[in-house]
């Protein structure tokens, strides 16, 4: 059983060397010898050796400095070493076991318990050996269940900020149908009102459209946070939306003695973007910039505006980027960079900068939801905003917007005079069926407005409607309910419906949406916006007959 066990007998005495070689054969072990402390040495590093048999007198090194040598070296960590001396004195074997020896046998030496030794030796190494297995197995253990529980802890903040996203996404659904209602009210009349003789009066009317155009902006930029609503795309130079924003604030830049550098690179190209959204990330980005240098000497705000060629790869950091050249090839992006040189964010802010409700100010001096709101913006943009900031060395925020190409655009004219269009309002506030129905009127439509869907469907089985304007959130049937049955009883009619809500885009509205391919009217709406929708439809098919039913 002893046949793979290799010995190393290091004994300068041939007749002993030769004595214990014998006998270690005879038992089954395999021997190696050495005559030198130094050949012993390089036959360990040369050859696996299972247990070490080692004289204290050799030619060249002592036993005990040749012992320490071995246990300093870690591959032998586990190499029992037996030594086997005429020094026998107390002091000499507690010399040897300090040297490191495991253990210690004076000559002359009985064989049986030179034989007895080594097995206990082995027996000990065995033991060390599989609990060293053991606690090596363990610790992989424990580093496989670490990873697992630091993915475990990363999915579930991501589950504990989703769920949270969600609550505020449901709030904000909530908060902008309530508003959107009696935006939609306020708006719409003001439309309606007369042109006053009194330039006051025309003044007053024309602050409540723009103080209801602000409200509704207010809405709508929280329904992009909270459930990425859709924008309106088109192309743009990075360059003019900049010099707009920055025509906003240059006289407070003037006024904080804030020193204003802006660079654009030749040739970056136009972007695809809904303009103002992109606007209102910049805006917020330079006014978080303002408030970190307000208490800075020699404050500094760098606008840097460029396309790279190398695609975002690791968000939340600031590689480097390869600037594009006019014969560049590479994945395009339009790169804006807004630098400032004041104190910089620690790392613990870092990591929840773009998280709702996040900010550095203090109590009541900041919402924390500007920098949540550009990266919900940015995304659904289909881009990246990163940020790279060292305490004391200033914050650098960067904007990466890919290039995409703009769908065509179809313009779709009236083909039926305005008089001879029949329009049909459903919508349970009796405020809001009747303003559409007087815009409408204003305009040249024949126009009936109804409370329900249920009475909108009994209608449209009766007299004939060119256009249908359908509100989304009812009580007797909704307007997901109202198409439906309008698609089985009138599928003539599906193709001529608006869905008018001042409800928030969830993904329920966007896939039934998507799925029927229906347009959607957004309260509070602009006269022209209106009028948009209902000629959209009113043009693409010609005026409508009553069914016989």
């Amino acid at each position: 059983m002893n046949a793979s066990t290799r010995v190393l007998v290091v004994e300068d005495d041939l007749h002993i060397s030769n004595l214990i070689t014998m006998l270690l054969e005879d038992a089954g072990y395999e021997a190696r010898i050495a005559t030198t402390g130094a050949s012993a040495i390089e036959l360990l590093a040369a050859e696996t050796i299972d247990i070490v048999i080692l004289d204290w007198m050799l030619p060249d090194v002592p036993g005990d400095q040749v012992c320490r040598r071995i246990k300093e070296n870690s591959d032998a960590l586990f190499l029992p070493v037996l030594m086997l001396t005429a020094r026998g004195t107390l002091a000499d074997r507690i010399a040897g076991l300090d040297a490191g020896a495991d253990d210690y046998l004076t000559k002359p030496f009985h064989n049986d318990e030179l034989l007895a030794r080594l097995r206990a030796l082995l027996r000990i190494r065995r033991a060390e050996m599989a609990q060293s297995e053991t606690l090596a197995a363990l610790e992989e253990q424990h580093q496989k269940l670490k990873h697992a529980y630091e993915q475990l802890r990363s999915a579930q903040i991501q589950l504990i900020q989703s769920s949270k996203m969600a609550a505020l996404g449901e709030l904000v659904a909530g908060v902008a149908h309530e508003l959107n209602n009696p935006l939609a009210i306020i708006l719409g009349n003001a439309e309606l009102l007369p042109e006053f003789s009194n330039e006051d009066d025309r003044r007053a009317v024309q602050q409540i459209i723009a103080a209801t155009q602000r409200g509704r902006r207010v809405v709508q930029s929280l329904v992009t946070f909270a459930r990425y609503d859709k924008v309106e795309f088109d192309w743009h130079n990075p360059a003019d939306l900049i010099e707009r924003v920055l025509d906003l604030r240059r006289s407070t830049f003037r006024t904080s003695d804030i020193a204003l550098h802006v660079t654009y690179d030749a040739d970056v190209p136009r972007i695809w973007a809904d303009g103002p959204q992109i606007q209102q990330v910049l805006l917020n980005l330079l006014i978080n910039a303002e408030q970190a240098l307000c208490d800075r000497a020699a404050a500094i705000l760098q606008i840097d505006v460029y396309s790279a060629e190398m695609p975002i790869e690791k968000p939340g950091v600031l590689p480097r980027l390869r600037r594009a050249t006019k014969r560049g090839t590479g994945d395009l992006h339009v790169v804006i960079d807004v630098a400032d040189n004041g104190p910089g964010l620690a790392p613990p802010v870092l990591e929840r900068l773009f998280e709702p409700f996040v900010t550095t100010r203090p109590v009541g001096q900041g919402s924390g939801m500007s920098l949540a709101i550009a990266n919900a913006i940015i995304t659904q943009h289909q881009g990246s905003i990163l940020v790279g900031s060292q305490p004391n060395l200033g914050a650098t925020f960067r904007l990466v917007l890919p290039l995409q190409p703009a769908p065509a655009k179809t313009v779709v004219l009236p083909t039926t005079p305005q008089s001879a269009i029949r329009v049909l309002v459903i919508d349970d506030e009796p405020a809001i069926a009747d303003l559409i129905q007087r815009l409408l009127t204003r305009s040249g439509y024949q126009v009936n407005s109804v409370l329900s869907a249920s009475v909108g469907l009994n209608m449209l089985h009766t007299q004939p409607f060119d256009v249908i304007l359908c509100d989304m959130r009812m009580p007797d049937i909704d307007g997901r309910t109202f198409y439906h049955q309008l698609r089985s009883e009138r599928p003539d009619l599906s193709k001529r419906v608006v869905i008018v809500t001042g409800d928030t885009s969830n993904m329920y509205t966007d896939a039934f949406l998507k799925e029927y391919g229906l347009p959607m009217l957004r309260k509070p709406f602009t006269l022209s916006e209106l009028l948009q929708a209902v000629e959209a439809i009113a043009a693409a098919t010609p005026a409508q007959v009553v069914s016989q039913l």
